[in-house]
């Protein structure tokens, strides 16, 4: 019994440190501006860089150095010029032998007739054919419908789950002249600030700071901005669960029942006749 207690308090505590991990917040920051892009993830002390990732940079450069070890390896080290264009001369060219021929059958006639003897192939059950008989078009508009609507639901609730601590928008307004500067400055104000006020009211967003302006002697327009927002994990864990398991009653298990039920019943109609059929007697 002793032994059983100890256990059940370990897995206690092992529960309760993966929900206390779990609740702890994942923050993404974001930057972007004319010269360069970052987002990365920071969660207890891990910080994972997704935008530009280390490894494939990495990569790129054992790759670069791997080359140009292997050129610089095949050289001779006392090779001069005149050496390296005899080398490059003395490779010999591949030709074919002059008694091969090619044969007087096009590819063309021995696919036709080896075609010709062979068997014709097996139509392969098609997908969409048996889920339209088994479902008929009302159905799977119905299935597509809670598709979709599921999805949406959960980048919805994805969405409300994040918090934006801090937003900055920098949006400089240039053109030609000064006239369509002023008209430009005013489509960007009229297009932008209603839109970020709808997700200032829609969103939890701490802090922010937009500042658009116009600039008259500058050559071209740009834009810079930096975000840092924060997810807790077990609500992400939560939503996914959700949505497996809507997906799975409610699409799933409909598209699967409704193609195997009609089999079971035509074998159980079948195995009925051949039942009740009586043995022929010979006289």
């Amino acid at each position: 019994m002793i032994v059983l207690k100890i256990i059940g308090w370990i897995i206690l505590a092992i529960i309760a440190l993966i929900v206390f991990v779990l609740c702890i917040k994942v923050r993404i920051f974001a930057e972007y501006s004319e010269i360069d892009t970052r987002v990365r993830i920071q969660w207890l002390f891990l910080k994972i860089p997704l935008f530009p990732s280390e490894k494939k940079n990495d990569g790129k450069k054992k790759k670069k150095d791997k080359n140009e070890k292997t050129k610089t390896d095949n050289i001779p080290e006392n090779a001069t010029a005149d050496d390296l264009t005899e080398t490059s001369s003395e490779e010999p060219a591949t030709q074919l032998p002059a008694d091969e021929t090619l044969s007087e059958e096009t590819p063309c006639a021995q696919a036709s007739a080896e075609t010709e003897g062979a068997p014709a192939p097996k139509q392969k059950n098609n997908l969409l054919k048996t889920l339209y008989d088994a479902h008929g078009i009302d159905g799977l508009l119905l299935i597509v419908q809670r598709t979709f609507s599921y999805i949406g639901t959960f980048f919805g609730d994805l969405a409300k789950s994040l918090v934006i601590d801090e937003l900055y928008l920098d949006v400089r307004c240039t053109k030609k002249d000064a006239a369509s500067t002023a008209i430009y400055y005013g489509e960007v104000c009229s297009a932008l600030f209603p839109m970020l006020g709808a997700m200032v009211s829609k969103y939890k967003v701490k802090k922010y700071d937009i500042n658009v302006y116009p600039d008259y002697l500058a050559r071209q327009s740009s834009a810079s901005f930096a975000v840092s927002m924060h997810l807790y994990p077990i609500y992400l864990i939560g939503i996914t669960l959700l949505f497996g398991c809507r997906m799975l009653f409610k699409v799933l298990l409909r598209l699967i029942v409704k193609i195997f039920l009609p089999k079971k019943k035509e074998n159980a109609e079948n195995s009925n006749n051949a039942g009740n059929k009586a043995p022929v007697t010979q006289n």
